[in-house]
């Protein structure tokens, strides 16, 4: 890691946890109550995931991987091996998990691009080692096990795909993608989505051994997306958009919030959006965090984007119904659902 994350790291082990300054803002008339915890943490949060209510981890753009086991009260630095961008984590259970990333580009003259890299741990997040790169230099975006053998990645216009748990990958180059993959996620064994960069999504329906491309014809990128009981969401730069034929045709939802990062829905009907909100206004002004709702299947949404405790919010990890964690800037959120 750079130097500030070395300090950060040497100082989390040898005293331990420190205490996260909370400041609690009640968010009931948006279908949940919020808190935000200051981390203590010296980088930017990217990813975040939770195997419950108390243990979870986060990822940060210098390389770091964090763990809590209090429910995000406190967080300790783990032995992660890189100092590049970890864009996105995943557990299996417990104890086995994997994290990816990297850079496709870097300053300088004469300089090599890192590309990218998937991590796996075993011990509960305690060691990490790097079991892939990709044969070109491309970093991955994000990571998606459909069971404890099969699972996928995917990066700029690879998907990469494993059957044996990861100790082995093969890459699946998409051609005429014309943008970069965000987001991989399934709704079952046999059917996923890939949401991209201008206008393309993905769509499997025989466990990833095939893809289609398809375009909502919207002239959007993508971010994220979620399933639930035969109906997809795909969020990102404009309104999101709602599938309930599995992906054949999108409708975009009018009344939606724009520029959500991430999404989360529990039923076909009760869903979370999480991203971008209002600016803060002047030269060197800033975005405030935007956090809504829905409970009509995206007909109707409560919330806003005036969240000024936070900026942007990046990702969100909701281990169950009643419960989610969220990431923006070095703050994580703690969302609570009545």
């Amino acid at each position: 890691m750079k130097l500030l994350s070395t300090i950060l790291f040497c100082s989390v082990l040898m005293t331990a946890c420190k205490k996260n300054n909370q400041i609690t803002q009640n968010s009931s008339s948006i279908c949940f109550e919020t808190t935000f915890l200051n981390t203590n943490i010296q980088d930017g949060l990217m990813s975040v995931f939770f195997l419950n209510g108390k243990d979870g981890f986060v990822t940060s753009y210098n390389g770091g991987i964090y763990k809590t086991v209090d429910s995000a009260k406190t967080w300790s630095a783990l032995n992660s091996t890189t100092n590049l961008p970890i864009r996105d984590i995943c557990f299996l259970n417990s104890n086995s998990g994997f994290a990816v990333g990297g850079l496709n580009s870097c300053g300088g003259t004469g300089c090599i691009p890192p590309g990218g890299f998937i991590l796996k741990t075993q011990d509960a997040g305690q060691s990490w080692n790097q079991i892939f790169t990709p044969s070109n230099k491309l970093e991955i975006t994000s990571v998606y096990f459909i069971n404890n053998l099969l699972g996928f990645c995917v990066g700029d216009n690879v998907i990469y795909k494993t059957t044996d748990g990861g100790q082995s990958w093969t890459e699946n180059q998409i051609n005429n993608l014309g943008g970069k993959m965000m987001k991989i996620k399934f709704s079952d064994n046999q059917n996923g989505f890939i949401v991209c960069l201008f206008d393309k999504i993905l769509k499997t329906t025989d466990g990833g051994s095939t893809w289609q491309i398809t375009s909502p014809q919207k002239n959007i990128g993508y971010y994220s997306l979620s399933s639930s009981n035969g109906t997809s969401y795909v969020s990102g730069q404009g309104k999101i958009l709602k599938s309930v034929d599995n992906g054949i045709s999108w409708n975009e939802l009018a009344t939606s919030p724009s520029d959500i990062y991430d999404i989360y829905f529990t039923t076909q009907n009760i869903g979370y959006a999480f991203g971008r909100g209002n600016y803060s206004g002047g030269d060197f002004g800033h975005s405030y965090g935007s956090m809504y709702c829905t409970d009509n299947g995206g007909n109707s949404w409560n919330g806003n984007g005036d969240f000024k405790d936070v900026g942007l919010i990046q990702a969100v990890s909701f281990p169950s119904s009643k419960i989610g964690y969220a990431v923006s800037g070095n703050k994580v959120i703690k969302i609570s659902i009545n």
